[in-house]
């Protein structure tokens, strides 16, 4: 395993990392210090030619201009209905930054936070003490974020944390995709182990009801070209994928969803052992200016594994709890095929 630190930019005054880690496949990974950012995932298409297949930015001002690119997320992702929730009978109220909601994480999130970055057993390890003043949310809290690369062209991201204070902690990472050398995942396909999907309000916060996908636009559970998906979508509910889907029971070793491209003979496959996936595909990037080139329509496809979201508000969404002086894990793993 080969790995590299090198200066990315700076960002409010302050030095942001890049670290990269490159297996014996030529397979690479970086991430950096601004937000936790998974900035490459680069892996050779059929013929052996090399991409990014993340959707990235080159610099830190227009990371933090367009939030949420690839950045992790945390302590909550997702939607908490106008900012409020109970812990053992207790209620709480955290910043909102989207109306009234607070969306992943708050206006202070982990994707706000510069990390502590260092290389750790051919790892990228990221590690930040967040103090509850600074982010509004119950408890002190130490959290470290791990990227690891395997021989066999296996990411894995793991979110560790503990807190002097019982809190919420339901991280993710909004990593967008594109498989293809094209400006849209059109071409795409997506297999994803669910059978239910979260109806939401129109503020997009859950109602709390989970409804069958047999039969709408909403099913993914076998290969689904992406832009049938999409025409569906505006045909039948008048808007593209913004969907929070609820992951089959399943083993830990089975993939939760597959995104392919037909053209490339790339492949991503997701493990995780949570119980949501939501799924994301942006129509409005005119202005984002990305690596591979100028936003538009469909560009990439947001695909963060993650727990329901609002989970301490509904019944049967499962717990996001952390109590304090627990450690709690949780970890998603990408498989690169091609």
């Amino acid at each position: 395993m080969q790995i590299k630190k090198e200066l990315f930019d700076k960002y409010n005054g302050q030095d942001i990392q890049r670290f990269t880690l490159t297996n014996d496949n030529g397979v690479s990974i970086s991430a950096i210090s601004l937000g936790a950012t998974w900035n490459a995932f680069e892996f050779p298409d059929k013929n052996g030619k090399k991409a990014n297949v993340l959707l990235s930015m080159d610099n830190s001002e227009e990371i933090m201009k367009n939030q949420y690119f690839c950045q992790a997320i945390g302590r909550t992702a997702g939607r908490i209905t106008k900012g409020t929730f109970s812990i053992k009978g207790k209620e709480y109220h955290v910043d909102a930054n989207e109306g009234t909601t607070t969306l992943h994480g708050g206006p202070h999130g982990f994707n706000t936070q510069i990390w502590n970055g260092s290389f750790e057993d051919n790892q990228i390890v990221f590690e930040k003490h967040i103090d509850s003043t600074d982010d509004s949310f119950p408890g002190n809290i130490d959290v470290k974020i791990v990227f690891a690369l395997s021989d066999d062209n296996e990411v894995t991201i793991t979110y560790s944390a503990k807190s002097d204070a019982d809190t919420l902690f339901n991280p993710t990472q909004h990593a967008y995709f594109n498989l293809s050398d094209h400006d849209n995942v059109y071409g795409q396909t997506l297999t994803i182990n669910a059978d239910k999907y979260l109806e939401l309000n129109k503020d997009k916060t859950p109602t709390g009801k989970m409804v069958n996908v047999a039969n709408t636009a909403y099913d993914f559970r076998s290969d689904l070209n992406i832009k049938k998906g999409i025409d569906d979508m505006k045909q039948s509910v008048g808007h593209t994928y913004d969907e929070v889907y609820v992951i089959n029971d399943h083993s830990v070793d089975q993939p939760i969803a597959t995104l392919a491209d037909p053209d490339s003979g790339r492949k991503v496959s997701i493990k995780s052992a949570r119980n949501a996936l939501v799924v994301f595909t942006p129509d409005d990037l005119d202005g984002v200016k990305f690596t591979r080139g100028d936003g538009v329509a469909h560009m990439g496809i947001a695909l963060e594994a993650q727990n329901l979201p609002d989970t301490p508000n509904h019944e049967g969404f499962g717990s996001v709890l952390l109590p304090a002086g627990e450690e709690k894990t949780y970890t998603i793993k990408y498989k690169a095929e091609f």
